[in-house]
């Protein structure tokens, strides 16, 4: 009989655990997120009386005969079905619905909630207020987010800059299939002369004699055009200064032939010899036949240099110089084609075009063959959004094989090669400067206009702007014989400040910045267990991993059939109607439990007194 007591006092016992599960639902019937758990029983090991038996010919099968024990607590089960979205209007507050939890951090440890009442703090993180723990998630770079990398805290803060710099230029249009080419280059000379042709060079300069050195006889006033030197052994020339004397010269200053521009005027004798430079080879004029005037243009004449001769004769176009020279020449020399020329105020440049124009240039260089470069300008912004203004070129190469190849550059010279990195420097909009270095690019087409992409053509290009490298891609350009129409698009933009958020219903929180640019800055991750029902509690709406709840796997919404719905919460999914009814059975329970504790008592008591 005292068994009965104790039988009827688990009975008690586990059904008051029962209405503790009960009271707990009920008491988190408003918490956001609050997923509600049931109680269940089983029965304790029961005494054998007497255990089954089988039938025989005489007598059947028996059944086992045992007393229960009692009764404890199989399980407390975590009910994981969603709770229904409450809409609150704050676009902080996250809603989640289906098999998957948001990932908090705190110190070292990783928590999972369903708790989605997030907002950000003064520094811009992404937390749970009540507890201050991170949300993780991924964050985005120039706007655009890896969800396969690892997740971390997001960050985003109000006032915070926008760094968009451009990663991309793209330019679209035509391209002149009929732009002229330059045929020929002249220079005036006003420099000791030199001419080329076919890519070598004639130069005619005065230099020191027979290794002696040149000073100025007399001081040389400001300005002056003519001038006395005077070599160490006494020998004195007269010379011109071209341009005129920039400054007061002592005498006795060592005269700098190249530097100075110093030309000598006059007869040339073995005394004053002048070098011809031809080919890369030195011959020594040792005489001319009459004074030559170096401030005049003069180029070899057609004939006036023939293999074996002695002699080379050099012309203006009226008057006629001839050279004797102390060695034969070792080529037929037989006109004169310059192929590249640097312009300037002093040294005008003269252009003939394919089409048969001209036109004189004071500032440049120029290259036989290659067009005028058509100057274009893209907008590039750094990664502080400061903007800078960065000049593009395109001259059209003409190798006589009708190739429809164009060179790019960022330098407006036409002397430069494919492959050749061609640095410049520009300039804000607040005077600071920066380095800008483009290796030049060659592009072609074909001969409908359309663009060639082979391995040995460029397609894109690469601008380093600092530190930042900037593709240029000219894949959508044509060359049809019309107006040139080429110009550059680029991404990025001016700099503004973040001054508000939006969040989609794929956790992704996208950044409204003062300049009216939208940009990604993060995405909300989740996380997935097979049996979220072996979550381990830990407090404050709060989970970690068991053994049982399998490992959390990184999931994005929408996978597993989450669902998330941005102004909203998820309200508890405790079910008070429910609730009540497990109360009233569960007090009945334990009533009945007391029940049998107090009769167990009164047989007790009954056979305590039949002693009496």
């Amino acid at each position: 009989m005292i068994r009965s007591l104790y039988t009827g006092a688990s009975g008690l016992k586990n059904h008051q655990s029962k209405m503790d599960t009960v009271g707990n639902n009920i008491a988190n019937v408003n918490t956001v997120g609050y997923k509600s758990t049931r109680t269940t029983f089983a029965d304790i090991l029961s005494q054998n009386i007497k255990g089954a038996s089988a039938a025989n010919g005489a007598v059947g099968s028996t059944n086992p005969t045992q007393i229960g024990l009692g009764t404890q607590i199989a399980s407390t089960d975590l009910i994981f079905k969603d709770g229904a979205p409450m809409v609150t209007g704050k676009n902080t507050d996250l809603c989640l619905s289906g098999d998957g939890l948001f990932v908090v951090r705190g110190g070292n440890e990783t928590y999972y909630t369903r708790d989605g009442a997030f907002d950000f703090d003064a520094a811009g993180n992404y937390v749970l207020p009540g507890s201050g723990h991170f949300v993780q998630g991924w964050m985005a770079n120039n706007g655009v987010i890896t969800t396969t990398s690892a997740i971390g805290d997001i960050k985003v803060s109000i006032g915070q800059p926008l760094v968009d710099a451009t990663s991309l230029v793209t330019y679209i249009d035509n391209l002149n299939a009929d732009m002229p080419t330059i045929t020929g280059v002249s220079v005036d000379v006003d420099e000791p002369l030199t001419v080329g042709w076919g890519g070598k060079e004639v130069g005619i300069k005065g230099i020191p004699v027979n290794g002696k050195t040149w000073s100025f006889k007399e001081d040389v006033a400001l300005g002056a055009t003519i001038a006395q030197i005077v070599d160490s052994g006494g020998k004195v020339a007269t010379v011109t200064l071209s341009p005129a004397a920039q400054f007061e010269i002592p005498k006795g200053t060592d005269v700098d032939f190249g530097t100075l521009y110093v030309l000598t005027k006059g007869s040339v004798t073995a005394d004053y010899p002048v070098i011809l430079k031809i080919d890369g080879k030195e011959y020594t004029a040792l005489g001319m036949d009459k004074d030559m005037d170096l401030l005049k243009k003069w180029n070899l004449k057609t004939g006036g240099a023939t293999t074996g001769s002695n002699t080379i004769t050099i012309t203006d176009g009226t008057n006629d110089i001839t050279f004797t020279l102390n060695s034969p020449l070792e080529e037929n020399l037989e006109k004169i084609q310059m192929t590249t020329a640097t312009a300037s105020e002093a040294k005008p440049v003269t252009l003939t075009f394919s089409d048969g124009t001209t036109v004189v240039k004071t500032d440049g260089t120029y290259t036989v063959g290659n067009s005028m470069p058509v100057e274009t300008t893209t907008t590039v912004y750094d990664s502080s959004g400061v903007a800078y203004t960065v000049p593009l070129y395109f001259i059209r190469e003409d190798s006589g094989n009708s190739d429809n190849k164009w060179l790019v550059s960022i330098s407006p010279a036409t002397a430069v090669t494919k492959g050749q990195t061609v640095t410049t420097e520009v300039t804000d909009a607040n005077g600071k400067t920066t380095t800008v270095s483009f290796p030049v690019a060659e592009i072609q087409f074909d001969e409908n206009g359309n663009m060639v992409t082979n391995s040995d053509i460029d397609t894109t290009g690469t601008l380093t702007l600092g530190g930042q490298n900037v593709t240029v891609d000219f894949t959508k350009l044509t060359q049809y014989p019309s107006e040139i129409t080429v110009k550059s698009t680029s991404n990025g933009g001016i700099g503004g400040t973040l001054k508000d958020i939006q969040i989609d219903t794929s956790g992704v929180i996208t950044g409204i910045y003062t300049n009216g640019i939208r940009r990604v800055e993060a995405q909300v991750a989740l996380a997935h267990f097979s049996n979220s029902a072996g979550l381990f509690k830990t407090g404050t709406s709060l989970y970690q991993e068991t053994a049982n709840s399998g490992t959390p796997l990184t999931i994005k919404v929408g996978e597993f059939g989450t669902v998330l719905t941005p102004g909203a919460l998820e309200m508890s999914n405790a079910d008070l109607a429910n609730e009540f009814a497990d109360m009233i059975v569960t007090q009945r329970g334990f009533q009945s439990n007391a029940k049998t504790i107090t009769v167990g008592d009164e047989l007790i008591e009954t056979a305590i007194n039949m002693k009496r």
